[in-house]
């Protein structure tokens, strides 16, 4: 499986993703938890060390602040290429405003929701996203939002055990 075979199937060696949310899922627990999946994404570390005044700052100060490194995150992993050799090794999925990927993109979320928060709601996944996944089991929803309903359903369809918290 050379070059020509990569051309041919790129999916053979990466996963592929239709919906950046999901994908934010998967590379939490490659990249932050299991440590598999190269150097961990810093930016929101690195906002805070530029930023030691972020609680004297205006609202519009701190936004006009956050969106490169939104921008820079997001560009981050839209491009990150997960190899699809690493997909066994995930079993569960757990999707919470707590989860660190979510602070190294946006280090604020939590304080300007309704502005940025639509990145990571996951409200949509496809049948091949899931289907790349040989071992996952389980998903577990604690977000501000519940997840669809369609949504829920779809998951459970796929064999998975769905946990959406209260």
């Amino acid at each position: 499986m050379g070059r020509d075979h990569f051309a041919e199937d790129p999916a053979a060696e990466y996963l592929v993703f239709d919906n950046l949310p999901f994908k934010l899922a998967a590379a939490q627990k490659l990249m932050y938890e299991q440590k598999l999946l190269g150097e961990k994404y810093r930016g929101g570390d690195e906002y805070f060390q530029r930023y030691s005044d972020v609680e004297e700052v205006s609202e519009e100060e701190s936004i006009a602040r956050l969106k490169p490194y939104i921008e820079r995150g997001n560009q981050f992993f839209q491009g990150l290429k997960i190899p699809a050799a690493l997909a066994s090794t995930i079993t569960e999925l757990y999707v919470g405003e707590e989860m660190e990927i979510y602070f190294q993109i946006n280090p604020q979320w939590l304080d300007f929701d309704e502005i940025f928060e639509a990145d990571f709601d996951i409200t949509a996944v496809s049948e091949r996203e899931v289907k790349q996944f040989p071992n996952l089991k389980s998903v577990t929803f604690n977000m501000y939002h519940t997840p669809p309903e369609k949504l829920v359903k779809q998951l459970r369809g796929l064999g998975l055990e769905v946990t959406v918290a209260d």
